[in-house]
């Protein structure tokens, strides 16, 4: 905004008099400059008022008017001029980007302040500064915002534009702004949805005395995140009481021994385990803030019936009415061939499946150690054919199968699913990351009765009495959702962090990008 506020005057005898305001209001190309600064917005009027006059208003008639106008809407135009200027490319284009949005949004109501009433906060001003100084409870960091004093007696238009900004960017790291999913890994499927910087600003300031909560309703709502939550501010209430105990990590971390952790071949991984099992304090905080920023990756609604498969504990569940209903091992993929991070849902089972081989299976396993003989590729039971000139080849169903007798689909963009295995013995292995990425189940029957849920007519048994012969589809009722996660720490049953390995280096990517260190 730009003060004094400009005149225009219209229409000739009588003149037609327009007090206005300019504000920059940046365009769609402004803002998918990377370099972007409010400054370079172009200037936009915005009326404040017309009036009809007899004779031509003097210069100084116009400072009367504006004179008029309330102190806080003028101290208001003033600091949102100095806001929009201020801070340069030190402030980067995102930060530039989220203060054009919130000035747009105060020109769109008149420049009427949000949290400020007759020279005081309002409730919601107060409530909402309240649950801004236990942000780092969520694991947030704003200390980049500085959100002013509840306590002030007087706050000003400054304080009222970086009021808008910290709850603005809480609500952004909230749903997980701090980090874009895919530059993890290309296999992290997961879509964050960030909200509107100045809707979450009007929704919070709407909701009056209440305004905390509706600040903190944009964290993830899920039972797993509060529980890290929860232990989060225990341990650092832990810490401050004292900080040089070595105990606090047993103490929240119960019993977790290296053969939880790691695989026994690998001496590298036995290495890091035992450094994780003497972890300070700090470094578990680091890790459970890393877990909860990808719970922000999930769905707001994992749905009440849904399947989640925790790769890092080998594990799967069926979760029904809040409710475990199955749990089971799984094999996952070995760390040169990740299975993907995604969320979708569960729509039917193949019994007697045919096994599609993968071209980059073929080409880099089955071709080479048949010495590129096509020949005695088929003649080891497979079926080969030709389309468009590339070389297909599918293993035909049976005992044989590398998928086993039963698979479970769901559409993803990387071609997984969960299926048997011939290859039983795995199972037996704690640490179980044998696969191309596709997800092995012990027990798959048995899953199948699960997921196909009470009152659907299908048993395990009566599943188990379609093997053999041709490919038997069967639909579930309604899909059912899934979520193939990855989190390396959790609170268990009895109140117990339990930490897991990171088994494909997501978790120190995570911790890194948030700046809590590798």
């Amino acid at each position: 905004a730009q003060y004094p506020p400009r005149r225009a005057e219209l229409f000739d005898p009588p003149p037609l008099v327009a007090l206005f305001d300019v504000v920059r209001v940046p365009t769609r190309a402004a803002l998918d400059n990377p370099n972007f600064a409010v400054a370079d917005a172009a200037p936009v009027a915005v009326l404040l008022d017309v009036e009809l006059r007899a004779e031509p208003v003097k210069p100084d008639a116009l400072d009367l008017a504006w004179s008029l106008q309330p102190e806080e809407k003028r101290d208001l135009a003033v600091a949102l001029d100095a806001w929009a200027t201020s801070g340069g490319a030190a402030l980067g284009p995102e930060r530039h980007r989220l203060r054009a949005a919130l000035a747009t949004a105060y020109a769109a109501r008149d420049l009427a302040p949000l949290w400020i009433e007759n020279g005081e906060w309002r409730a919601s001003a107060r409530a909402a500064l309240a649950r801004l100084t236990l942000a780092a409870d969520d694991g947030l960091d704003l200390r980049a915002y500085a959100a002013p004093d509840a306590e002030k007696a007087a706050p000003t238009a400054a304080d009222e534009l970086a009021l808008s900004e910290a709850i603005a960017a809480y609500a952004l790291q909230a749903r997980g702004a701090r980090i874009e999913p895919e530059r993890i890994s290309r296999l992290v499927g997961a879509k964050t949805t960030l909200p509107d910087p100045a809707l979450a600003v009007a929704e919070v300031a709407g909701a009056g005395a209440n305004a905390g909560d509706a600040l903190q309703a944009y964290n993830p709502a899920h039972y797993g995140y509060q529980q890290l939550r929860e232990k989060l501010i225990e341990l650092r209430t832990q810490r401050a009481s004292a900080p040089a105990s070595d105990g606090l990590y047993a103490a929240a971390t119960g019993n977790v021994t290296q053969s939880d952790v790691l695989p026994p071949a690998s001496k590298s991984k036995r290495r890091r385990a035992a450094g994780l099992a003497k972890a300070s304090t700090s470094r578990v905080e680091a890790e459970i803030i890393a877990n909860m920023e990808r719970w922000r990756w999930l769905p707001r609604d994992l749905g009440e019936e849904r399947v989640e498969v925790n790769i890092p504990d080998f594990e799967l569940a069926v979760v029904r009415n809040g409710e475990v209903t199955h749990r089971t091992r799984v094999i996952v993929g070995k760390e040169a061939t990740p299975t993907p991070i995604f969320s979708n849902a569960l729509q039917y089972l193949i019994v007697n499946p045919y096994w599609n081989v993968p071209p980059s299976i073929l080409n880099k396993e089955m071709l080479p150690k048949a010495n590129g003989d096509v020949a005695a590729i088929a003649a080891s039971g497979f079926n080969v054919s030709y389309r468009g000139g590339k070389l297909v080849v599918r293993q035909p169903p049976g005992e044989r199968n590398a998928l086993g007798r039963i698979k479970f689909m769901f559409p993803n963009d990387f071609s997984v699913y969960l299926h048997d295995t011939p290859s039983r013995n795995l199972f037996s292995a704690s640490h179980r990351a044998f696969s191309h990425g596709c997800m092995r189940v012990d027990a798959p029957f048995a899953f199948a009765e699960a997921v196909l849920g009470p009152g659907s007519g299908w048993s395990e048994s009566r599943v188990r009495r379609l093997i053999g012969g041709s490919e038997r589809y069967i639909n579930l009722a309604k899909p059912l959702p899934i979520h193939i996660e990855y989190f390396t720490a959790y609170v268990d049953e009895g109140g117990r962090i339990v930490l897991r390995p990171d088994l494909y280096g997501y978790s120190a990517r995570v911790r890194k990008a948030l700046g809590l260190g590798a």
